[in-house]
């Protein structure tokens, strides 16, 4: 009688974890997101904390009125996004940042938002933002993506979190919530 030998059955067992984290990776390539019967994402706080100035600029807003920089927002917190029209998630993430962004408006001294938008000229972003019906929006243009260079945007969207002292404490990368980015600015109201 021939001994049976084990090497099959661990090389199973090596296979069938890496074949879950293939599939997995898979879905997040694809964007398979959850059924609606599933548990709700409760975020949790930031764990890591930047800590470099951030960097100037100046850029042409979409709404016409001249240009805008982060020294505008000077002595207030700033969620600073990066996105384009192209991009699913940030399309997706646009209601809530209009959301927080209304929510704020009547506060000079609380948090602001400015989105920029990535290489696309404002005919394109108004008309899109009009069809989405979004039109409020707070947006300002870096048609040669040279902020985006400037503050080294590698993947959309992405977002920084930045204190009243123009440092960016914190980057989101990815889709960011209403509920996100109130945790980001307890965090930043709890580190001063």
């Amino acid at each position: 009688m021939a001994k049976h030998s084990p090497a099959p059955t661990m090389l199973i067992l090596l296979i069938l974890p890496l074949l879950a984290i293939l599939v997995a990776l898979m879905m997040l390539a694809l964007e398979i997101r959850p059924s609606a019967t599933a548990p709700t994402f409760i975020p949790a706080p930031p764990r890591s904390v930047l800590d470099f100035s951030a960097s100037d600029f100046q850029l042409p807003r979409l709404d016409g009125m001249a240009v805008v920089s982060p020294g505008d927002y000077a002595g207030r917190p700033l969620f600073l996004n990066f996105w384009a029209t192209w991009c699913a998630p940030c399309v997706r993430e646009l209601p809530a940042l209009a959301e927080f962004a209304a929510e704020h408006s009547a506060d000079p001294t609380g948090p602001a938002l400015l989105t920029i938008n990535l290489g696309e000229t404002g005919a394109q972003v108004e008309g899109f933002l009009r069809e989405i019906g979004l039109q409020d929006l707070p947006v300002a243009l870096d048609i040669n993506q040279v902020v985006k260079s400037d503050y080294g945007v590698q993947n959309l969207p992405t977002t920084f979190v930045i204190d009243g002292e123009g440092t960016v404490r914190h980057m989101k990368l990815g889709e960011m919530s209403f509920d996100e980015m109130s945790i980001y600015l307890d965090a930043l109201q709890q580190a001063n």
